[in-house]
């Protein structure tokens, strides 16, 4: 806040059409009266720019800061005159006023325009967003926040934030009663279109954000690290594949034999695998990965090639000629009904304290076994990486590599190996051992 002396000051120094707007805000205003088809109009142009004036600055910093934004402000001021001295922007759709753009004009001004194109689904979710966004400044008391209101201060930022995940988790549909900062990254990202969209109509600035940078200062969540699936032991394996050999399906016993033994991803891989993929010469399954557009060339196990040889016939008589076609949902479907024929649950308490029956593995827990199987065979990393699909190290090594028991016990015995081998090169030499015991007979040898 600048001090009231200061900008007693200051006041006579301001030129024409650019006033004090509070204590800490230079407001811009440039107007033109024109006729259009005969009828007398005008069109007035507004902005404002924060001074960034604080208490604890002293005289000579407070008027250095305010002749800088000063000079930010004539440069805005000489811009309006030029768009004003245009005859097609006089003719132009009449703008937002800066006294209307509240986020309620903003947002419907870009339904308009920035969510045009939006298909309905995405367009209803947005809409959510953004009346999640109404919802959080009515909690704060502010009936009609605009634009500058997402940008007052960095803790109310935080405060949306928190705000926000509380909100979700007590929501009737959410079933599980969490939230992710994913759902709370996408309702600030409705914050940085809505900025944009201010800062383009020339209602708000870039210096009048919480930080000049990409993302206005409206910086997202980090994002949950994936909850690591639970690769399947062999010994659960086996049972899995002798459960649906048992109540003869032949069908998800293919399907899921296929699925560990590839580490395929279960969507657009696993549910579109058709015999095209399949090098039947060099047993190796060759396709380009629709997730990341790398080609994959995975060799086939005895058994993966046993099942794609045994129903390439059954799978050119599909429209798509897929061997398995299915979709997530039908996957997730019979892999539920087998993890509870194999008694693979545990009960667990819901968010209302009932009780809930838990898988003990996912149905993508098929990938990771596959992935954790070629770590445990001492498989390099990168070619761990290549056969898995991924594009950097990384994401093998942090997502889907697991220390399983066999990992740890060959870790511990690596250990005493490696100790062992130290002790012995640092145990002093024989000849150093016979030193007080006629050591000099066998030196003189």
């Amino acid at each position: 806040m600048m001090n009231k002396d200061l900008k007693a000051q200051l006041q006579g120094t301001l030129p024409s059409g650019i006033t004090f707007r509070g204590d800490d805000t230079l407001w811009v205003k440039k107007s033109k009266n024109f006729v259009s088809n005969g009828e007398k109009k005008i069109r007035t142009l507004t902005h404002t720019i924060r001074l960034g004036i604080t208490p604890d600055m002293d005289i000579g910093s407070a008027r250095k800061q305010f002749e800088k934004r000063l000079k930010e402000a004539l440069a805005v001021k000489e811009q309006m005159t030029a768009r004003l001295g245009s005859r097609k922007f006089l003719e132009a759709e009449q703008p937002i006023k800066m006294e209307d753009a509240s986020l309620t004009a903003l947002f419907e001004a870009m339904l308009g325009s920035v969510y045009r194109l939006c298909s309905d689904k995405h367009l209803k979710l947005v809409k959510q967003y953004f009346q999640d966004t109404m919802d959080f400044f009515e909690h704060q008391g502010i009936k009609n926040p605009t634009i500058e209101d997402l940008h007052r201060e960095e803790w109310q930022l935080i405060e949306f934030k928190h705000w926000c995940r509380e909100t979700i988790e007590k929501r009737p549909m959410n079933m599980y009663g969490t939230a992710n900062s994913n759902s709370v990254n996408k309702r600030l990202g409705v914050w940085r279109q809505m900025t944009q969209f201010a800062i383009k109509k020339r209602l708000f600035s870039r210096s009048d954000c919480m930080e000049d940078e990409k993302n206005y200062g409206i910086y997202d969540d980090p994002r949950n690290q994936s909850k690591p699936k639970t690769p399947l032991s062999l010994d659960d394996e086996d049972k899995l594949i002798q459960m649906c050999d048992d109540n003869n399906d032949d069908f998800w016993s293919d399907c899921f034999s296929v699925a560990i033994d590839t580490g395929v991803r279960h969507e657009d891989e696993l549910t579109a695998l058709c015999p095209k993929w399949i090098n039947w010469k060099t047993k190796r399954l060759e396709f380009k990965r629709p997730k990341t557009g790398n080609w994959s060339s995975i060799p086939l196990t005895a058994r993966a090639y046993e099942i794609l040889k045994r129903r390439k016939p059954v799978a050119m008589q599909d429209a798509e000629n897929r061997f398995f076609p299915v979709s997530r949902s039908s996957i997730r479907h019979a892999w539920n009904k087998y993890m509870r024929l194999c008694g693979f649950t545990q009960i667990v308490k819901d968010r209302k304290g009932r009780d809930a029956v838990k898988t003990l593995y996912q149905p993508y827990s098929t990938r990771h076994t596959f992935i954790t199987r070629l770590v445990e065979a001492k498989v390099q990393p990168k070619q761990v990486m290549d056969l898995a699909g991924h594009t950097c190290i990384e994401t093998t090594l942090s997502f889907y590599t697991h220390s399983t028991d066999d990992l740890l016990e060959d870790a511990i015995s690596s250990l005493e190996t490696y100790k062992e081998k130290k002790r012995k090169q640092s145990k002093p030499a024989d000849v150093s051992s016979m030193i007080g015991h006629n050591s000099r007979k066998v030196l003189k040898k």
